[in-house]
């Protein structure tokens, strides 16, 4: 069946654009002299700089260096976890370093989140499909989430609904849309992964709505699994279990092209604080056989926020904010694949008179 035509806000289209752009800023892999710094490999600015063909200077001498060409931006700040693409916010595993007038990167937060974004080309996994998708409103049942007394409302019952929502504006954009759950039941968290397994889906999609005991902090936030070798992002040292690799890694560099999509994609159209792409193992993504993440829509414990997220609108609103970011992980897959081979066209027959 042909694919509807995707209905993109002008939003989604700036961005695809960017994508677009990023795409075209594809440059050749080079070695780069990493130094061992903390127990880790650092690979300096200087050389992330060159491989793109960026200019570097600092924002603030001493402290947060940017890098920048035609194309995007890197921001990255001394001791912080964070780097910036193009002022997008993504979680590091381990902090910059500064040394002798030059900050440091470790080469596994290069490798597994600046790179596939940079050089998605060069993923050396084939680009996956994306027609199929597993939506999974969180909580249900007895599970009811994260709650709030002042607005009377909690998590499960505002996921279900902008679940069921982004389902139909997915199908509307021609994509074949699997839930997890349609109503108020609870489905535990492995057999949530499972349906995903078992549908073999392209993409995990997994909703929720957050909670913070300072009612001041609001915003969006995408979680996908950390590489092997990397502390989670709210946890500063690397356990045993942390070394292990897990089914979900297999797609580590296509979580982060997706989680980085629909981060900023439902963050720029929600008008909502941008809390970045972060990492940790989680239950519903750890034994994906697809890319997967999950995504907090916004914070019920904050009084603002958590008033739009009563709103039915506003479920409407974020619905077409995730999906236009799934059209945006879309847009790159299908740049990436190889294009087909025109066969040559014979030519015509010519008749002769005798």
């Amino acid at each position: 069946m042909k694919q509807a035509a995707p209905a993109w806000s002008s939003s989604a289209r700036r961005m695809a654009r960017i994508s677009v752009l990023l795409l075209a800023a594809l440059a050749p892999v080079l070695r780069a002299d990493d130094v061992p710094m903390e127990g880790n490999l650092y690979r300096p600015f200087t050389d992330v700089a060159a491989l793109y063909g960026m200019k570097i200077s600092w924002a603030t001498p001493g402290q947060t260096l940017q890098a920048q060409n035609q194309f995007c931006t890197l921001e990255a700040t001394v001791s912080e976890r964070i780097v910036r693409l193009n002022h997008e916010p993504m979680a590091l595993g381990f902090p910059i370093i500064a040394r002798g007038g030059m900050l440091y990167l470790a080469k596994s937060d290069f490798d597994n989140n600046l790179f596939p974004l940079l050089s998605p080309g060069q993923i050396p996994s084939a680009v996956p499909a994306l027609h199929r998708i597993v939506i999974d409103p969180g909580h249900g049942g007895q599970d009811t989430g994260t709650t709030s007394d002042a607005l009377k409302t909690n998590e499960k019952t505002n996921t279900l609904d902008t679940g069921l929502r982004l389902a139909e504006e997915l199908r509307k954009r021609g994509y074949e849309v699997i839930l997890t759950r349609t109503k108020d039941v609870y489905v535990e968290l492995p057999e949530r992964t499972a349906i995903a397994n078992k549908a073999k889906a392209d993409l995990y999609i997994s909703i929720h709505f957050n909670h913070a005991d300072q009612d001041y902090v609001s915003g969006v936030e995408t979680w996908i699994l950390p590489p092997p070798g990397q502390p989670f992002t709210n946890e500063s040292r690397l356990t045993e279990s942390d070394k292990r690799a897990l089914p979900g890694n297999r797609f580590d560099a296509w979580n982060a092209i997706a989680g980085f999509s629909l981060e900023r994609a439902v963050a720029r159209e929600l008008g909502a604080v941008n809390r970045g792409l972060k990492r940790e193992h989680l239950k519903v993504l750890d034994n994906l056989t697809m890319p997967g993440l999950l995504i907090e829509c916004g914070f019920l414990s904050n009084p603002a926020e958590g008033l739009k997220i009563l709103s039915p609108d506003y479920h409407q609103k974020i619905a077409l904010a995730v999906a236009d970011g799934v059209d945006l992980y879309k847009t790159t897959l299908d740049r990436l694949r190889p294009k087909p081979l025109t066969p040559p066209t014979a030519p015509a027959a010519t008749s002769t008179k005798k």
